[in-house]
């Protein structure tokens, strides 16, 4: 989660945090071939997400980066989770360079910045990038569907599958495999920009991922609903039909 969105909890996280985490950790171990991977995980936020993939990814090492990050917060995610295995950095030149990452993720992170394709060609000119690191990409989709809540993430834009991919190209990665998911709050979205182009809300009333506070239940179930919704668009994508979502994601490597 952002930085600008935590509370830094543990429990009660948003379904849709708690869906995407289920889609990606599902990518790195269908892809992964090591028995212990290193995942860099840029612009990793409370570092929820990385803590996560130590967890449920066997013998996984995270290594997280924020330019956010300051001495107190790193102090403050480790206090939480107190876990070997993850460790917090303010600047990739602090990522120790002795060893390979097999994976790096950028997480809703590219749409955050000016120069989407300077900032995946910094992290891929570091020498434990190689050409079997594995990029996993996730970002909002559809420029249309900009709304208040892109503002108050301080997001630059959204994606089409063909920017991805030609931000991709520009970077200097080859695409292996994406697709849009989370097609069912595509609805939900339309009808909140068409809201907001009759009646704005001011940045300050939005509620974003830390204002969750519904009920284990609700949490759950919508989660569910959201992985079910993933895997739906999956399976239509292997019969050659593509559903739009809110979401999309890519997987590359280097050229």
């Amino acid at each position: 989660m952002d930085l600008v969105e935590s509370d830094f909890r543990e429990e009660n996280r948003h379904p849709w945090e708690l869906a995407r985490f289920t889609i990606v950790s599902e990518l790195i171990r269908k892809l992964n071939t090591s028995d212990s991977p290193r995942v860099l995980d840029v612009g990793s936020g409370d570092a929820y997400v990385a803590q996560r993939f130590t967890q449920d990814i066997t013998n996984t090492t995270s290594f997280c980066v924020d330019i956010q990050y300051t001495p107190e917060i790193i102090a403050k995610i480790q206090s939480i989770y107190q876990n070997p295995k993850l460790h917090l950095f303010s600047s990739l030149d602090q990522v120790d360079e002795a060893k390979n990452m097999d994976f790096v993720s950028f997480l809703d992170v590219i749409e955050h910045v000016p120069d989407d394709v300077k900032l995946i060609t910094d992290v891929l000119n570091k020498p434990y990038i190689t050409n079997e690191t594995y990029v996993v990409i996730t970002v909002p989709a559809y420029q249309k569907l900009y709304s208040s809540h892109d503002d108050l993430l301080k997001h630059y834009r959204r994606y089409d599958m063909a920017m991805l991919k030609d931000t991709l190209d520009k970077s200097n990665l080859e695409f292996v495999e994406g697709g849009y998911f989370f097609a069912s709050l595509i609805v939900p979205r339309v009808m909140q920009v068409l809201k907001e182009k009759r009646n704005k809300k001011p940045v300050a009333e939005l509620e974003h991922l830390g204002t969750w506070d519904k009920s284990k239940f609700i949490t759950n179930s919508i989660h569910n609903v959201l992985n079910l919704d993933y895997k739906m668009g999956r399976f239509l994508r292997k019969l050659g039909v593509n559903l739009p979502g809110l979401s999309l994601y890519a997987i590359a490597k280097k050229k």
